[in-house]
């Protein structure tokens, strides 16, 4: 959690803050009620699914509507309440600063506060997921809920039964959400969920969207802006040969990309259908379908595109994490 000094307090507290368009945030003082600042609204988020060794961030948003005098804890303290599973609650209680802080009307206040999953969900099993209904106790509205999956990177690959196991690319767009054909395509199976477990998508962009054809990602390049030339040439230091099968190239389809003159060059590099093709059915290695998550495929693929090809997305998407859902054989 990032350390600050605040000259509202003259003192150092955890948090991430912003005033004006103010990144700031906390809970109210026990026994403290929303009613008792008129004119505030409260609201909390975070992303909707974690892996149980990532970084939750809780966004809790304050829209002051009318000038207010907020108490010194809505600017400092953290009063969770969290269910996981609905089972009996547990809090996340840290005391605040006090005092009162005259906010003016039209302000906006919205703190970060980075909690390791752990802290949510200490005794993963290892193979499910948990569900996690956070609420900020005195704020009526702040509340959330997300999902922890477990931490798969110490996971044989060999032990999953690929054909059941599947993966959810969180990205800044939305998530989708992945299925495998390993009957048709076991090595680019075996090497994308290989992949996925070790982290190596985590924080990579989709580079190409051409609208009404494809999406792709999956090149490590594109981690760093600087390398925008080197964009879609990267991998994972090894190729995968062709294996090429009846599966066609529709709308949702998971391929694998490879370099134009040479059919078993693919690496790490996938693209998503977005339409039909049937030119790529047999010259490219279609391994999985997209299971949900087509209003985000429609989002990247529609997004406003620029770069020297006119085919990289202007506001970048990025794949936060690819999650494995695993499931043992």
């Amino acid at each position: 959690m990032h350390r600050f000094s605040s000259s509202l307090f003259g003192s150092s507290f955890p948090s991430s803050l912003v005033l004006g368009s103010l990144l700031l945030g906390a809970s109210l003082p026990a026994g403290l009620s929303a009613q008792e600042i008129p004119g505030v609204k409260a609201n909390l988020s975070a992303r909707s699914l974690y892996q149980a060794n990532a970084t939750v961030d809780l966004r809790l948003s304050l829209q002051v509507e009318a000038e207010a005098q907020l108490p010194g804890d809505v600017l400092t303290a953290t009063k969770l309440k969290v269910t996981i599973n609905d089972q009996r609650p547990t809090a996340i209680d840290q005391p605040g600063k006090g005092g009162t802080v005259a906010i003016a009307a039209g302000t906006r206040i919205e703190r970060v506060l980075s909690f390791p999953a752990t802290r949510f969900v200490p005794n993963a099993d290892g193979m499910s997921v948990a569900t996690v209904v956070v609420e900020w106790e005195g704020l009526p509205g702040a509340n959330c809920m997300f999902k922890v999956a477990p931490d798969t990177s110490k996971v044989d690959v060999d032990a999953l039964d690929l054909q059941k196991t599947q993966v959810v690319l969180v990205t800044n767009y939305g998530e989708m959400r992945l299925s495998f054909r390993p009957d048709k395509a076991p090595n680019h199976v075996r090497n994308f969920v290989k992949l996925c477990k070790e982290g190596f998508y985590d924080g990579t962009k989709f580079h190409r969207v051409e609208r009404d054809f494809m999406i792709q990602g999956g090149c490590p390049n594109t981690k760093d802006d600087s390398k925008q030339d080197l964009w879609g040439t990267g991998g994972p230091g090894y190729t995968v040969n062709l294996e090429a099968s009846d599966l066609r190239h529709l709308r949702g389809t998971l391929s694998m990309a490879r370099l134009p003159s040479d059919v078993n060059s693919a690496g790490s590099g996938f693209f998503i259908m977005q339409k039909d093709n049937p030119g790529l059915d047999g010259k490219y290695s279609a391994f999985g379908n997209l299971e949900e998550g087509m209003d985000t495929l429609d989002r990247i693929a529609t997004t406003m595109l620029g770069g020297p090809r006119r085919n990289a997305p202007i506001q970048p998407v990025i794949v936060h994490a690819a999650i494995v859902l695993p499931v043992k054989k």
